[in-house]
């Protein structure tokens, strides 16, 4: 794809993205492994294979010990490049070489491959993703509150009367009948406030023995 000023590749718009999500919720209740398969090629007498060679004779077992939901194949042949082929539970496979690879780097490519969830690694859009989005936007602890983080805490214990109204901070996202509702309150006796303690239109109580 040609670009701005015969310059070619993807621009930030049109590169490949996706959004954070997880594997059929995995992680929620039971964690399940989504790796299922992998299969070592190599070959039996190749100096560019001789490191896998020595991760199959000393480190596979440990690590098949390690991760028995995952079933490793070693396929030694002549003339075989080293790589190593990896399938997921949602059906992509991924190739990569290992040639160049010291044994204890092997070990840490396939616990990286171990630990993955198969999804294709993308561009992530947003650090946070959710299949609900909210129109009220993310919430947190002091969403809606006047909070700075070098006032102090006020943790003594006030008395507040139930029937009076609290001014909050999303007041100002109020219709304007909802605010004329609030600031126009029918007016009750503290006698009304105890022999109707759920308002005036509110239904009687009856009394319990």
């Amino acid at each position: 794809m040609a670009g701005i000023g015969g310059s070619s590749g993807f621009t930030g718009r049109t590169s490949a993205h996706a959004f954070l999500k997880s594997v059929l919720q995995n992680g929620v209740g039971r964690h399940v492994k989504q790796l299922k398969r992998i299969t070592l090629n190599f070959s039996e007498a190749s100096p560019s294979s001789r490191h896998v060679r020595k991760f199959v004779e000393n480190d596979l077992v440990e690590f098949a010990r390690k991760h028995p939901s995952v079933v490793v194949y070693a396929m030694p042949e002549m003339e075989q490049r080293p790589s190593v082929c990896v399938e997921y539970l949602n059906g992509r496979e991924e190739v990569a070489s290992l040639e160049k690879l010291k044994p204890d780097e092997i070990l840490e490519k396939l616990d990286t491959y171990s630990n993955r969830s198969g999804v294709e690694i993308l561009k992530i859009v947003k650090d946070i993703h959710t299949d609900h989005p909210s129109i009220q936007g993310q919430w947190h602890l002091f969403t809606n509150k006047n909070y700075t983080i070098t006032k102090k805490l006020d943790y003594e214990t006030k008395l507040y009367d139930t029937w009076e109204h609290l001014s909050n901070p999303w007041e100002q996202y109020y219709r304007q009948h909802e605010k004329h509702r609030l600031t126009n309150r029918v007016k009750l006796t503290l006698q009304e406030k105890k022999d109707l303690p759920l308002g005036k239109w509110g239904p009687i109580l009856k009394p319990r023995y």
